[in-house]
């Protein structure tokens, strides 16, 4: 225990202990003195420095502590700020440049997203055209920047569709209900559910759209749809259920849209 107690040499009112050890620090009242010949008299003496300079050690071994605490800090600052952080994976860039774009929704899955990324790459390496919708270009430059010089990212356009059924010799092809119309008799197949599918000309399925409800009268019906196209294939062929296929080119569809007639 370390404090003031009474001296038991008595030459002096009390005796400064030192972890239960008496020291030369001796007091009397508040007057503070020396008193080495004294306390050598006693069992487990320790000698200390008298108050005067133990209060002043005492105030230069605090502030000696507190500078090197802050030098400590400042040294474990500056190597925590100036640590390189580590660069995200190629995959970690890509997923999360789709989320940003809002390109994420194309893919069912991280999986499923990250398999597209690397076959983009793939076909590239393969000697495929250096061209690709938004999402093939995070795919290049997370997976394969050596081809982002001089990769064309392909123009997407919705194309608008206009399908007019006639009825001018009053052969009673259009059922009008209200507001809406749709084909009747031999054309019945002519109704806001109908199919209307675009490919390439290798057969692949490019959009899927329906009709729509028809707007009109006895004599004319015409019904309106829209459909997403991107550039890049040689032509666009849309099939309106069983009546038939109709070819087009990107700038046509950019430009004109479809426009298909059908009846009397």
């Amino acid at each position: 225990m370390t404090g003031w107690r009474p001296d038991p040499t008595a030459r002096y009112e009390g005796r400064f202990y030192a972890a239960a050890h008496p020291t030369n620090r001796v007091r009397n009242g508040k007057s503070e003195d020396n008193d080495p010949v004294g306390g050598q008299l006693l069992p487990g003496y320790v000698e200390v420095p008298t108050a005067r300079w133990s209060l002043r050690s005492t105030w230069l071994a605090t502030g000696a502590a507190t500078a090197v605490i802050v030098m400590l800090l400042a040294v474990i600052w500056v190597l925590l700020s100036t640590r390189p952080t580590s660069a995200p994976t190629p995959e970690a860039g890509y997923l999360s440049g789709l989320k940003n774009a809002g390109l994420f929704s194309q893919f069912n899955s991280d999986a499923n997203a990250l398999a597209h990324g690397r076959q983009v790459c793939r076909q590239l390496d393969d000697g495929g055209p250096q061209q690709g919708v938004m999402a093939d270009k995070f795919a290049v430059e997370a997976f394969c920047p050596r081809f982002v010089d001089g990769f064309h990212i392909l123009d997407t356009v919705t194309a608008s569709g206009v399908f007019v059924l006639t009825d001018n010799a009053g052969v009673n092809a259009i059922r009008v209900d209200g507001a809406t119309c749709d084909g009747a008799d031999g054309y019945s197949d002519i109704k806001a559910s109908t199919p209307v599918v675009v490919t390439n000309d290798k057969g692949e399925v490019l959009a899927t759209t329906s009709l729509g409800p028809g707007k009109g009268d006895a004599a004319q019906c015409t019904f309106t749809f829209t459909f997403p196209a991107t550039e890049g294939q040689e032509h666009y062929v849309v099939s309106v259920g069983r009546r038939g296929a109709f070819t087009y080119s990107f700038g046509q569809l950019s430009s004109q849209g479809v426009h298909i007639r059908l009846g009397h």
